[in-house]
């Protein structure tokens, strides 16, 4: 029956991410033992749950059939472990959390505490300013900048992030302090943007198109970037913080209204969450930057 099990985890781990290579690949496995779990899931159940091209699988209706029940007696399995095993009185074990780069930075440099409590834990960041998929890489968390808008997730609201805008004293000095957010358009910004997107800032309700030497899609690039004295940058307060107290960077505009960013810790919905998940989520939640 334990063959089973893994079996299928490892069929619902292809419907999740439809590739031998990528599944063989995190459960440390080689392709054919990942075929070999598949072809025993689909002989116990006298079902074909792929189409199998030399490029892709494609899930059947059997599998799409299959994959509610396989969750369901896996989350049930899983929760009975949790309810009855070693981690009820002493949690352990991985947890994976998406973060972006700013808060993954700040949460990182506190997690010595959530370690001295359970030592038994242990903690993967997986940081990126891109939105991860929950599901397709594994994530037990995720902490994401709202609105949500997925019914699939479990949204907490952890608090709001604020922001500020920021200069080198030797930027400002050599090309003077904008006195008004409409001077922006004038001055060299660093703009956090994706792809051909032009990046635009609200600042006191209105919003501008701002464009300079350097953009990018890592606020830690934008963050050093400013450091370097290449322009104006918005970025997270907590990231700057220390800048600002050490002079390396000034406030610019330090009047002017910036909305800050409402930021959740999300899960998937259809399953609770683990201990050790759940502790990681009260850490987070309790240590959310005031």
């Amino acid at each position: 029956m334990s063959d089973l099990l893994i079996a299928l985890r490892t069929f619902i781990r292809l419907v999740e991410v439809p590739s031998f290579s990528r599944v063989a690949k995190e459960v440390h496995a080689s392709h054919t033992t990942i075929a070999r779990r598949l072809d025993l899931v689909e002989a116990h159940f006298g079902v074909r749950l792929f189409h199998r091209t030399t490029r892709r699988l494609v899930p059947t209706a059997d599998a799409d059939q299959l994959l509610a029940h396989a969750r369901t007696m896996l989350d049930a399995l899983d929760l009975a472990e949790a309810d009855f095993g070693p981690e009820r009185d002493q949690p352990h074990g991985l947890v994976r959390i998406g973060l972006t780069t700013a808060l993954g930075l700040y949460y990182v440099e506190r997690l010595g505490e959530l370690g001295r409590c359970y030592p038994g834990l242990q903690i993967d960041c997986a940081m990126t300013d891109w939105q991860r998929d929950v599901v397709e890489d594994r994530l037990d968390l995720a902490v994401r900048v709202g609105p949500i808008g997925d019914d699939s997730l479990v949204a907490h609201p952890l608090g709001r992030l604020a922001r500020r805008l920021v200069a080198h004293p030797d930027y400002l000095a050599a090309h003077g302090v904008p006195a008004s957010a409409d001077a922006l358009t004038t001055h060299q910004c660093i703009a956090y943007a994706y792809g051909d997107m032009p990046a635009r800032w609200t600042i006191d309700g209105r919003e501008r198109l701002v464009k300079g030497l350097v953009r990018s899609d890592n606020s830690e690039a934008v963050h050093r970037a400013a450091l370097s004295g290449l322009g104006i940058a918005l970025l997270p307060a907590i990231r700057v913080a220390g800048d600002m107290e050490a002079g390396r960077l000034v406030p610019v505009l330090p009047d002017s209204a910036i909305a800050p960013l409402d930021i959740f810790a999300v899960h998937p919905s259809r399953r609770r969450l683990p201990p050790r998940a759940r502790i990681v989520l009260d850490f987070i939640k309790a240590h959310f930057p005031a």
